[in-house]
């Protein structure tokens, strides 16, 4: 038994967790003229570690990303940046509440979207991502 408790003590000590540290981060996703993108998802990469985060975005833009867990934030630096929105325009689905002007689909695309966000090792990262008017074609 004591070999038991001496095992789990030697890898509790020495087998730390490989996780990336992660920081809080919350925000608004917005058009140029501030008007809030109402739905969708906004997802990070990471491009130093490779993790993602990502985000529901609220009715009012707003909101909190994860990575491990839905609100546990992000890894330090800089990170690639999506939005995300699937709404059927087909004519045929009715939609129950307004989900506000489309997002371009270039930004739902890590090749195609322009957008970065640098997250800072602090207890907490409040940022505005804004979506260009004309966003540069490439």
């Amino acid at each position: 038994m004591r070999w038991v408790i001496l095992t789990l003590l030697i890898c509790s000590y020495g087998c730390g967790s490989d996780k990336v540290p992660t920081y809080p981060v919350s925000g608004r996703v917005q058009f140029a003229d501030g008007e809030p993108v109402r739905t969708g998802t906004i997802e990070l990469e990471s491009k130093e570690h490779g993790t993602s985060a990502t985000g529901t975005i609220q009715e009012d833009g707003t909101f909190v990303l994860g990575t491990y867990t839905t609100n546990d934030g992000a890894a330090a630096g800089i990170h690639r940046a999506i939005v995300v929105q699937i709404i059927i325009a087909d004519g045929i689905t009715k939609h129950t509440r307004d989900h506000g002007r489309a997002v371009p689909p270039l930004y739902g695309d890590y090749d195609s979207s322009p957008l970065s966000i640098e997250v800072q090792a602090i207890p907490q990262n409040e940022v505005i991502l804004s979506l260009p008017e004309k966003p540069a074609t490439n």
